[in-house]
């Protein structure tokens, strides 16, 4: 049989059982030891994400980090010396396992996750407690101590942790008819494993756009670490009980920002009856994804940035697309006006639009104006910048091309406001300008909590209430009937934000 070479940035399911279907394991102890070693030496050289050790056999689920030499060599040593330790134990020698261990190439995510429901529910008897399995470690949401299990991939397919447990529950022992209970057979015809939502099936764009924002949250964090050069974001991974979940990154007290936060989150299920209304439908299923960041620096001179890139989708009875749609934008607030930061977030603003549709910049600059407008105020929010809702397939736009166009968006975030920030993060500011500071937040969060459409869908679907509120800033005033002195340069903000300008 012709074996799979292991290539870097692949996942393999990696599997093979004792020589004449003898033991491999006699005791807790030795499967213990062979967690060890292969914590050992497949330390960063694979990420581990699934396995399971029967008596006769074993499975991992891996992504090789490494080049094809090195990974070979490292599960040679791995099995040489659990060989040679377990023939010591037991008065053997020869060899313990069949020739060449059996590796299968993961080409699709759905195989992913057939493999992975398939390893895990291999202990055909009570295997949802099954010790020497990685299924109940994603349960505790740890590892077990002698590897680390990389579950960030495996949960980004199946929507979270709730999703993860019905898929595997769905997952049917009799299935598995045909299977013998070791390694080495293999099969795609697994009727019973479920999804948690049968509208999932083909829906490329939905999983596209899920990997895309988990990739640009962690380049966006990356990057933003490095500008603090203090404080690091803190994860945090939940689950939504009606379906769906996310990941909250958040920074707080750091050298330049004082509060930040960049989430991820993808939910589905039932479509409340509060939107329901809003939408004018009956009965209907919904997924919605998106990242969503905020960033609140100390220094005033800074100015506070907020980002949303989303894709929504909505169903019939029968789990069809009926309604899916794009959303997104960026924008910039200030607190004191620096006209070269306002031409240089909206010209690369423009760039990214330009690319798409010479239209794109000018329509979405004055929705961005129109939108983040606090009428009870008679002001905007902050400078502006982009914002697009409702972006369907329409003759001159597919789907794809709405999806290019919003990642082209996100993707030049970082260069619209890090050399902003690079610029402005040492300037020299007093407390009376700190104090302005902390009142315009306050207009900020009255925007959050009256106004915007996304923490008002967050609220009403049931979403994480931590989450949907990082964007609020630690510290705020609100100073009765504050004016700014005449001919200030608060007033000169003031003045802009009454009426808004063609930076470009």
């Amino acid at each position: 049989m012709k074996l799979e070479t292991l290539e870097k940035d692949h996942y393999y399911h990696i599997y093979n059982r004792g020589i004449n279907g003898c033991n491999i394991y006699n005791s807790d102890e030795n499967k213990r030891y062979f967690l060890e070693l292969t914590g050992k030496y497949l330390d960063k050289k694979a990420s581990i994400s699934a396995y399971c050790l029967l008596d006769n056999h074993y499975h991992l689920l891996i992504c090789v980090n490494c080049s094809t030499k090195e990974i070979t060599q490292a599960f040679s040593n791995l099995f040489n010396a659990y060989s040679k330790a377990f023939n010591k134990q037991n008065n053997r020698t020869g060899s313990l396992f069949e020739k060449h261990f059996k590796r299968k190439k993961i080409r699709s995510e759905e195989y992913f996750k057939t493999v992975i429901c398939y390893i895990h529910r291999n202990p055909f008897n009570d295997w949802e407690n099954y010790k020497f399995s990685s299924y109940h470690y994603y349960l505790k949401e740890k590892s077990p101590p002698q590897l680390k299990i990389d579950k960030t991939y495996s949960l980004q397919l199946f929507d979270y942790l709730n999703n993860f447990k019905f898929v595997h529950k769905g997952y049917k022992n009799e299935d598995l008819q045909g299977f013998q209970n070791l390694a080495g057979l293999e099969t795609n015809n697994l009727k019973g494993l479920k999804d948690s939502v049968s509208f999932k099936e083909n829906n490329n764009m939905k999983d596209k756009f899920f990997k895309y924002i988990h990739q640009l949250q962690d380049t966006i964090t990356s990057k933003l670490e490095e500008v603090d050069g203090k404080a690091k974001f803190q994860e945090d991974n939940w689950d939504r009980p009606e379906g769906g979940g996310g990941r909250t990154r958040v920074i707080e007290n750091g050298a330049v920002f004082e509060k930040g936060g960049v989430n991820i989150s993808g939910v589905h299920g039932k479509l409340p009856d509060s939107m329901q209304k809003y939408f004018g439908v009956e009965d209907a299923d919904f997924f919605a994804c998106g990242l969503s960041l905020v960033l609140h620096p100390t220094n005033p001179m800074v100015p506070t940035v907020h980002a949303n890139w989303r894709y929504f989708e909505m169903y019939d009875k029968e789990g069809n697309i009926v309604d899916q749609w794009f959303g997104g934008g960026q924008d910039l607030t200030p607190y004191y006006l620096f006209e070269d930061d306002a031409k240089h977030f909206h010209q690369t603003c423009k760039t990214a639009c330009d690319k798409h549709n010479p239209e794109f910049y000018p329509k979405y600059k004055s929705r961005c104006d129109d939108y983040f407008y606090n009428a009870h105020r008679n002001e905007g929010r902050g400078i502006g910048g982009l914002f697009f809702d409702y972006c369907k397939a329409t003759d001159e736009m597919s789907m794809q091309n709405w999806y290019d166009f919003v990642t082209e968006v996100g993707d030049s975030f970082l260069e619209a406001y890090v050399p902003i920030v690079e610029k402005r993060k040492t300037l020299e500011y007093t407390k009376p300008q700190r104090d302005w500071q902390e009142i315009r937040r306050g207009r900020y969060v009255e925007f959050n909590l009256v106004h915007d459409k996304g923490t008002l869908f967050g609220l009403k679907t049931n979403g994480r209430i931590e989450s949907i509120l990082m964007s609020l800033p630690p510290h705020v005033q609100w100073v009765y009937d504050h004016q700014p002195e005449a001919g200030s340069e608060e007033e000169k903000l003031i003045n802009v934000l009454q009426n808004p300008v063609d930076w470009i």
